[in-house]
């Protein structure tokens, strides 16, 4: 039953979701010398709350799929257990608002939940459509958090150091968006007879094998262009310019590679673990900026 619970509110989701909420604020916007909106003890909320409402949405996702169906989990323990989530993730959303003397931020904690439920109501079937607002979870990470942090006070000198974390940040943003999108695509490639079978409306089942694919290399080597435009922007600073080349823009075009020869089932699921890697060399490569600007400019 707990590993069952487990899966259905995804939880590797929801502790990445957490863990980039946390990475960005320490590496992004602490240890500057300026004042930001946020206290560790503020995010601490802000996530407690984000994870209650997360696992609430997958719960009703689980709930709404499988009330047709048969299943051995009890539904009705489960729907009042995805209200309890949410009450208190609601709850958790105000009480951050006031902490943060931001009192009307607290109606996008009520907002939120009603807006996904109807979603996931009305979108019981995988669409494209689907696959875009689940690559968009994980930068919505940091746009929540650049939506609540804000800097207090700064000197000239420090809007324009500001300036560039948040450059810095909304690239991650896009790339990770763009990123997201091409790797769902791909899942939807592998798992196309299931989804066939389930009546399901993926892009590779709309389009066919082939023009799914073009599209995620389309989408694949638009972002790999613009994580290049971002890495000229720090021609200049040799070190963030070549931390991008070497964690970012190379491996991404070894992905691009791949995906080029792509054709068997097997070729898209090693397509996944090279997109698992290539996260976890653009994760490395935050720290690794961060240091050099607190440390070595700032």
């Amino acid at each position: 039953m707990n590993n069952g619970f487990l899966n259905i509110i995804q939880w590797k989701k929801i502790v990445y979701f957490v863990f980039i909420l946390f990475l960005f604020k320490f590496c992004f916007l602490y240890g500057y010398g300026f004042k930001k909106t946020l206290s560790f003890f503020d995010l601490g909320l802000l996530s407690i709350a984000s994870a209650l409402l997360l696992a609430s949405g997958y719960i009703t996702s689980f709930i709404i799929r499988k009330q047709h169906k048969k299943t051995r989990l009890n539904l009705k323990k489960i729907k009042k257990l995805s209200f309890l989530l949410t009450l208190i993730g609601v709850l958790a959303g105000i009480l951050f608002s006031f902490k943060i003397e931001r009192p009307f931020d607290g109606i996008l904690f009520i907002i939120c939940p009603i807006i996904v439920h109807f979603y996931i109501k009305s979108n019981i079937k995988k669409t494209f459509i689907s696959n875009i607002v689940t690559a968009f979870l994980k930068p919505f990470a940091l746009l929540t958090l650049l939506w609540f942090d804000c800097p207090i006070d700064l000197t000239h000198d420090q809007w324009t150091l500001f300036y560039n974390l948040q450059l810095i940040t909304i690239a991650y943003i896009i790339i990770s968006f763009f990123s997201n999108i091409v790797i769902e695509i791909i899942f939807d490639l592998i798992n196309i007879n299931e989804d066939n079978q389930n009546k399901q409306n993926t892009l590779p089942i709309l389009l066919g094998r082939k023009r799914a694919r073009n599209i995620s290399l389309l989408l694949s080597i638009i972002c790999c262009f613009f994580l290049f435009s971002i890495s000229l922007a720090f021609y200049d600073s040799t070190f963030i310019f070549a931390t991008l080349m070497l964690l970012g823009i190379i491996p991404y075009l070894y992905f691009i590679y791949y995906l080029m020869k792509a054709s068997e089932v097997k070729d898209y699921q090693q397509l996944i673990k090279i997109s698992y890697f290539n996260f976890f060399l653009a994760l490395l490569s935050i720290p690794l900026i961060a240091y050099y600007l607190k440390y070595v400019i700032n």
